[in-house]
Order: C-alpha cells, then sequence, then structure tokens
C-alpha cells in the first residue's frame, strides 16, 4: 500500500473543518472562508513557510469546538455569560489537538491565541498589542468578518465595515482592519466570496496557490493524523471519548491474531479510527438522548454509516478503505446497513470492525444503561455468531478482547 504522507495529511485536515461546519444539513463553509481570508491578508508580510501554518492554523481554528451543543458560531455573537464560559476554553484545546498532528507546532501555538484582542481583554491568555503573534491576528480579523456574515444581515461591504469599525485598536489592529478591506474591496472581492456556493471554488483557488504543508515520510504521519480526526469525532458525543481508538485497537490485534498482512493491517487500523466519522453530521441532541431513540432519531443515526462513506471519499487516498469503514453496522445474514451485504459480501476487515464495534459499545457506558463486563459482553457476542457476525472471526475475537487492556 503507497501513501504519501503529504498529499494524506493535506486531505484530512482540508477536509475536517468542511465536514464539521455542515448544520443540519446546511453547508456553512466558516472555516474554509476564515483560511481563505487569512490567506491572502496574511500574503506578502510573511513567507510561503509561514504562510502555510497560517493558512492551515485558520482551517482548524475552531476545531476545539467540536464537542459544543450547537455549532460555534451561533456562540460567538452573543453577549451572555454561558457562551463566554463555553468559548473560554476552545483555543486552548484546538491547540493542544493540533499539536498532535506531526509538523504542526507553529499552527497549534496560532491557534491558541486567535482570540486575543489587541487591547488585552481576549481570551484566553489575554495577551495584547505585539505580543500576539501576526498569524493569530490575522485569523482573528478573518474569524470575526465571516462571524458577521455569517450571523447578522450584512450583505453589502459598506455595511460590514460600518459594522466592524467600533472595534479597530480593540479587537483587531487600524494596520490589520485597513488591510482586510483593501482585500475586500478589490475587483468586488467581498461580493465573489459572500454567497456560500462560491466558497470551494476561491477556497481550492487559494489552496493551491498557497501550497501543501510537506510532511516527511520517516514518520507515521498518516496514523498520528488519523488519531487526531478519531479524537474530533468522539468529541462529538462525550460518551463516545475513546471509542474510535479503542475499536481501531481491537481490530489490529484480531488481525495481528488472524495473521493478516501489514497492509491489511494497516487498513484496518486506519478504517477503525475513522469508522464513525459520519457521526459529525449528527445533531447532538439525538446522540446525547438519554432515553431509547423514536423510529425518525433512529433512522438519523443509521445515516452516520452512509455518511463515513461519502465522507471517505472526499479524502482521494483514503477512498480504498472507504467501505470497510462504513460497513461496520452490515450483519453477517444480511440485515444490517447501509447496503445490506451479507457473509463474504463484507470485507473481511469490515467484519472484523463490526465485532470490535458493537464489544466496545457493550462495554462502555451509555446515557440509557450500564456498561456489560468483558465477559458478558463475549458471551452476547457468542450468541450473535452466525447472524450478526463472522464464527470464524468470533473464535479470534474472543481471546483478544478477554485478554484486552485497552
Amino acid at each position: 500500500m503507497v501513501i504519501n504522507p503529504t498529499k494524506t495529511v493535506n486531505e484530512l485536515i482540508t477536509a475536517l473543518p468542511y465536514i464539521i461546519d455542515i448544520e443540519d444539513g446546511r453547508k456553512i463553509y466558516h472555516s474554509w472562508r476564515v483560511a481563505i481570508l487569512s490567506g491572502l491578508c496574511a500574503k506578502g508580510p510573511v513567507g510561503p513557510g509561514e504562510l502555510k501554518y497560517i493558512f492551515y492554523a485558520a482551517l482548524l481554528h475552531d476545531i476545539g469546538g467540536v464537542g459544543f451543543p450547537i455549532h460555534i458560531i451561533h456562540y460567538l455573537k452573543r453577549n451572555d455569560k454561558i457562551s463566554h464560559n463555553i468559548l473560554l476554553s476552545h483555543p486552548i484545546v484546538g491547540a493542544q489537538l493540533v499539536s498532535n498532528i506531526p509538523q504542526m507546532n507553529p499552527a497549534a501555538k496560532i491557534i491558541l491565541d486567535h482570540h486575543e484582542w489587541i487591547n488585552g481583554h481576549g481570551y484566553p491568555r489575554a495577551k495584547f498589542g505585539d505580543s500576539i503573534s501576526f498569524g493569530s491576528q490575522v485569523i482573528r480579523i478573518a474569524d470575526s468578518i465571516d462571524i458577521f456574515l455569517q450571523t447578522t444581515r450584512t450583505r453589502t461591504l459598506k455595511q460590514l465595515k460600518d459594522k466592524m469599525s467600533p472595534n479597530i485598536d480593540k479587537e483587531y489592529s487600524k494596520d490589520l482592519f485597513h488591510r482586510a478591506f483593501r482585500i475586500l474591496e478589490k475587483d468586488r472581492f467581498f461580493y465573489k466570496i459572500l454567497p456560500r456556493k462560491n466558497v470551494p471554488l476561491i477556497f481550492k483557488e487559494i489552496h493551491e496557490e498557497i501550497g501543501l504543508l510537506k510532511i516527511p515520510a520517516k514518520i507515521d504521519a498518516v496514523g498520528k493524523t488519523l488519531e487526531f480526526v478519531a479524537q474530533i469525532v468522539d468529541m462529538k458525543h462525550p460518551f463516545t471519548s475513546g471509542h474510535s481508538l479503542r475499536v481501531s485497537r481491537y481490530a489490529m490485534a484480531i488481525a495481528l491474531a488472524m495473521s493478516l498482512g501489514h497492509d491489511e493491517v494497516t487498513r484496518i487500523r486506519w478504517a477503525g479510527l475513522l469508522h464513525d466519522i459520519g457521526k459529525l453530521s449528527v445533531s447532538r441532541h439525538i446522540l446525547d438522548k438519554p432515553t431509547t431513540l423514536n423510529h425518525e432519531e433512529y433512522q438519523k443515526i443509521q445515516k452516520h454509516a452512509h455518511q463515513t462513506f461519502v465522507i471517505m471519499n472526499m479524502i482521494p487516498s483514503l477512498r480504498d478503505i472507504a467501505l470497510i469503514a462504513a460497513a461496520h453496522h452490515e450483519r453477517f445474514d444480511g440485515s444490517g446497513y447501509p447496503f445490506s451485504l451479507s457473509k463474504e459480501g463484507i470485507p473481511r476487515s469490515a467484519r472484523i470492525l463490526a465485532l470490535c464495534d458493537a464489544f466496545d459499545a457493550m462495554t462502555s457506558n451509555r446515557p440509557y444503561r450500564k456498561p456489560l463486563t468483558f465477559e458478558e459482553a463475549c458471551r452476547e457476542i457468542k450468541k450473535m455468531s452466525g447472524t450478526q457476525f463472522d464464527p470464524e472471526i468470533i473464535n479470534y475475537a474472543l481471546p483478544v478482547f478477554r485478554s484486552s487492556g485497552f
């Protein structure tokens, strides 16, 4: 299996904020638009290397807010204590998460300070003036511009300028304010980027101009980045904290017990980390519901498996594992979803994942029930041999489950 780490990691970092910015089926494009504006504002004052870090920090600037009950943009223009308390931690959480991606420490530092104001009234560290990095200041004004566009009826450049002017030399400097608005004025760029439907093409052009962040081939950058994505996925639903990583580890252990080849073990590991990525499109009020789901809610939950397939196919380097990741709710007897596959029609790697996903669900706490012990879960799995699960894989899996300490 030949993988280009630079291409794969860049594809993941680009796709993740797009996915997170889908709210009730509506594409918000907040992070992509902030990245566009940040890239254009930073171009010139900084060199190509620093420009890339600012651009990627802008893409991931709100990653620490994935676990919020509603999308972060709905908090940023509210002036109440609850919103303030919720928002305070997200730059810290985001910086911590992004620092786990190889080569991304400079971007993590920029993310940490992207809510600092030059007058010292920002957060989380109350920094002021030039003690705030240029990259963080750029993201601050780009973020503010898009928040006004997303949450108000601002439809002209003059309206935007009038609304943002009072925060000159408070939230952002006069020089940066005028630089941003020169960019928006040039060739009527404001009116090109205002319609959401135009954002993907503009983003593609800016991204290609800025270029990819070089990732060394000698480190497991893809694996580390996928673990980062798995953390983001599990943040969406607190009761599944660590679920994706555990499923990946169970599956890898079973694959090794079955003496599968290196490439298949790797595909299983990666698919395990991403198998629930489709849940990023599911509403938190359904994921967190403390009682049994009704029929409509259950159908929405079921759609996450197909969404995983759709999302994985958006990442060209990982299309080979799209079906493996998406088929983790297929059943051996053909009664599963999303494709109603059965027996050997389900990829072997997906049959392994299905077993690991169910085992971890049984042995983890949920709002509506207590966890089973490992032994109780193993007994339940044996009962479903030949119906839900592949009997041959169960024979390899049970000793792994009984002895695992993940």
